[in-house]
């Protein structure tokens, strides 16, 4: 049978919807310019549902609202303005024209203006929402404490706490997030442990919590954390200021953490990480690079960790460790059959024996700054990146209870 060749201006726009569907926002706005009929459906707003503008930031605020309302309502269900400058008459629109509308990724961002308290002012129905690393006027912040009730992955920065200075204020903004399962904070001075008390006594679902860099979180908030959020499952303590003390009195054994983050906890030591290792069985990503300046880590927390026989780890991360030697690393990796990304970036004392000393049926791949030789492949370390080796497809590197990874599923 012969087919007649089809151009394809003959194709119905029905297929030209499916085949645009694959272009990212500048590619349309490239096709759009090519004639009507496909400026039209380039222009359809069941392209434009999910939006990543973050590249386009310099966009002025004319350009950026008529882009949405010409393009994305009412279908928009989730848009990312990271980097941008933006005022009250982005959001007014956005929540007057995109009910639609439940993800909103603003980090970085600059507010300017003046922001009036309405039930239009900012989108109402959002269940993923972050402003990490984000300032600007005061009643910006205002308006986002109202407007958080049903949100269930939430990502803050310290200007929050400039419009919730008072116990009372925190205490009720806190009450209001009953529906978070995870919450992150980065580079907040202003976090404390009382807050993160409230926090455990009123988001019984949470699952993930991230104080990256937190520095005023000494670890006293720990034990009611772990006793109040039964779900909890992954934590990230990077950065922080805990200690041996507040580690040790957590009751770790009755958590349900599968992923916990110690990475530059400079006050920790190596009693502090046998005491929570140890005793967090069910343990899947473990990152503990520097942890105490890179001495916590020595060969008797290994030699606990082998103990533990782990059945679910599978990422561990031990870059600048200065005190792991081979022989430990190697033993444990040994025991540990479920191990499948180990990272020894920066590591004095481990060398390219280390391979020697893992056993040939391991799925491990390695991560390290030096050569690494086995079964006739090599690959050796460069100044762009370590180098890599012995399993030919690496797992995901990455939690997976976290607001990045929750924002890359949308």
């Amino acid at each position: 049978m012969l087919f007649r060749s089809m151009h394809i201006h003959d194709f119905p726009d029905t297929t030209l919807l499916v085949i645009f569907s694959f272009l990212c926002e500048a590619d349309l706005c490239r096709v759009a310019r090519t004639c009507r009929g496909w400026r039209a459906i380039a222009y359809d707003s069941s392209l434009w549902r999910c939006v990543n503008l973050k590249r386009f930031h310099k966009l002025n605020e004319f350009s950026l609202i008529k882009l949405i309302q010409s393009r994305m309502v009412p279908m928009l269900f989730k848009i990312n303005l990271g980097g941008f400058t933006l005022s009250p008459r982005v959001f007014q629109v956005l929540a007057m024209h995109c009910k639609q509308l439940r993800v909103l990724c603003l980090g970085s961002v600059s507010f300017e203006e003046d922001f009036t308290v309405s039930d239009e002012s900012f989108p109402g129905n959002l269940t993923k929402l972050d402003i990490r690393h984000s300032s600007g006027h005061p009643t910006a912040f205002k308006v986002i404490t109202q407007n958080v009730q049903q949100v269930q992955c939430l990502g803050l920065s310290d200007s929050i706490f400039g419009v919730i200075d008072t116990e009372g204020e925190k205490l009720r903004f806190f009450a209001s997030l009953k529906e978070v399962r995870i919450l992150e904070f980065s580079y907040c001075n202003s976090l404390t442990d009382t807050i993160v008390q409230f926090i455990a006594e009123n988001c019984p679902n949470l699952r993930s919590l991230c104080l990256r860099r937190c520095h005023n979180i000494r670890g006293e908030s720990l034990s009611k954390l772990i006793d109040c959020c039964s779900s909890l499952t992954s934590l990230v303590l990077d950065g922080t200021s805990v200690s041996d003390n507040e580690v040790q009195a957590v009751s770790w054994e009755n958590s349900m953490i599968t992923e916990v983050d110690l990475s530059w906890c400079r006050h920790l030591s190596k009693v502090g990480l046998k005491s929570i290792l140890t005793r967090c069985r069910l343990l899947r990503f473990v990152r503990l690079c520097c942890c105490g300046y890179g001495h916590a880590i020595t060969d008797e927390v290994l030699h606990a960790m082998t103990e533990c026989r782990y059945r679910s780890l599978q990422v561990l991360d031990l870059s600048y460790s200065s005190e792991v030697t081979n022989c430990a690393l190697g033993r444990f990796v040994a025991s540990c059959s479920s191990l499948q990304y180990l990272r020894v970036y920066h590591c004095q004392k481990i060398t390219s024996t280390l391979v020697n000393l893992i056993p040939s049926a391991s799925n491990v791949f390695v991560v390290a700054n030096f050569h690494l030789q086995r079964g006739g492949l090599a690959t050796s370390a460069t100044s762009e990146g370590p180098a890599t080796l012995l399993s030919a497809t690496p797992v995901n590197y990455s939690q997976r209870e976290s607001l990045d990874m929750s924002l890359r599923q949308d």
